[in-house]
């Protein structure tokens, strides 16, 4: 009886080892646009100038909780960008952003958008990342 236990938990926890978290290597695809707002620059008011989807912008997707940078794509004429062949599970994408209201050194920061892949061959369209340059 032991030993069908033991063979039990060992399967389990062999099948278990296999299954793979976020990351390549699936059927699945996230995609989506960058658009850009330009504001004046300090001193004075920000005032919007042009708005447009960019071109050539770098978006970064990270596999589930994973520490790094999983890739990174540029986007094309048009604003979009598309991160393939994914499997299921978390990710976050983001892109630069100029950061107006930061009063630190850093003038960047980071617009997130937390996305889930549900199933293997979906394609998971997500709302612009706008950012200010």
């Amino acid at each position: 009886m032991i030993k069908k236990i033991l063979i039990a938990v060992l399967l389990l926890g062999l099948f278990n080892a296999c299954t793979k978290g976020p990351g390549e290597g699936g059927r699945a695809f996230i995609k989506g646009k960058v658009f850009i707002k330009n504001y004046t620059a300090p001193p004075g008011p920000f005032v919007l100038q042009d708005e447009y989807y960019a071109q050539g912008e770098n978006v970064y997707i990270v596999y589930g909780d994973q520490p790094g940078v999983g890739k990174n794509v540029k986007t094309s004429y048009d604003g979009s960008f598309q991160f393939e062949y994914l499997r299921k599970g978390k990710y976050k994408v983001f892109a630069y952003s100029d950061d107006t209201s930061s009063t630190l050194n850093s003038k960047t920061k980071e617009i997130i958008a937390d996305v889930e892949i549900k199933s293997a061959n979906e394609t998971v369209t997500i709302p612009d990342i706008v950012i200010v340059k």
